[in-house]
């Protein structure tokens, strides 16, 4: 399926001048950065309510989960898309048996698929579905990040709670405290993870020895995805259609808006070796990658 033709890139935002929120972990920073978005492709507006994109760069293909709102909750309608790195759709329903995909982590020739109340392990080469692990409690399971070790860690949006899951065994490795936060998205680091929530709009990290908490920074809007860009700075997503960048120092950026044209920016991935930014619209139906520029 050939994706929709891009005839003229647009160039889609900002410069630091425009930025709003402040970096709280590093506080006012006179550095400035200049950093805009390029969008390269949309795809054709087959995918159906697209929550979350993974890259998978060893194997060429990025994963997409679809929620599939248009169908009944819980009727196992859900379903992963593949799409190559060229915008064109590989393989419409390459899973499926789904009830609600959110995000996905990888690790080995696994992939782990948030579902509600389960992680789902799927083979990658086979596409099958080899393993599913309850989460009690009503979760509403959301974000996946995988470990070095394996270990998968998805957000509970409903319970303010990380979990870990590994061989099988589900534990509770962090719990917030404030109450109603809805955590959302993951990003673990090898001496932190890293979480943005959707109704505190609160991007922070949580140490793994001590557990503290560290606010990197706020009013991320409808917090949804993280992604690295591999110098120390970070992109998020507002889900409601807004696209942030946060330096290390310095204010936090507003690369894109779209919520006047309501256009969502879901569960973001990130291929640093390309600067390449992938965005699934979610009711648009369609997955956009941006080349992010940085001056």
């Amino acid at each position: 399926m050939k994706h929709l033709a891009i005839c003229i890139a647009a160039i889609i935002l900002v410069s630091c001048g425009s930025s709003q929120n402040k970096n709280k972990a590093q506080g006012n920073d006179e550095t400035k950065i200049n950093v805009k978005l390029e969008m390269l492709w949309e795809t054709a507006p087959l995918l159906r309510t697209p929550e979350s994109v993974l890259a998978d760069k060893s194997r060429g293909v990025l994963y997409v989960s679809n929620m599939n709102r248009d169908a009944e909750v819980n009727s196992a309608s859900g379903y992963i898309s593949k799409v190559g790195m060229d915008g064109n759709i590989v393989e419409l329903k390459w899973v499926e048996g789904l009830n609600g995909p959110k995000g996905m982590g990888l690790f080995g020739n696994n992939l782990f698929v948030s579902d509600f109340d389960e992680i789902v392990k799927i083979d990658i080469e086979s596409g099958k579905i080899v393993e599913r692990t309850k989460i009690e409690g009503n979760p509403n399971l959301n974000d996946v990040t995988v470990g070095s070790d394996g270990s998968v860690y998805v957000t509970g949006y409903d319970t303010d709670i990380i979990y870990r899951v590994k061989d099988g065994v589900v534990e509770s490795v962090f719990t917030g405290t404030q109450g109603g936060e809805n955590f959302n998205g993951l990003l673990w680091e090898k001496d932190r993870i890293l979480l943005i929530t959707s109704s505190s709009s609160i991007f922070k990290s949580i140490d793994w020895d001590t557990f503290k908490v560290t606010v990197l920074a706020e009013e991320m809007g409808h917090g949804d995805g993280i992604a690295s860009v591999g110098n120390g700075d970070y992109i998020t997503s507002d889900w409601r259609g807004r696209i942030f960048y946060i330096p290390s120092k310095g204010e936090t950026i507003t690369l894109l808006d779209t919520r006047e044209q309501e256009i969502n920016t879901a569960d973001i991935d990130y291929i640093i070796e390309s600067n390449t930014l992938f965005v699934p619209t979610f009711y648009k139906n369609t997955l956009r990658a941006y080349k992010v520029i940085i001056e």
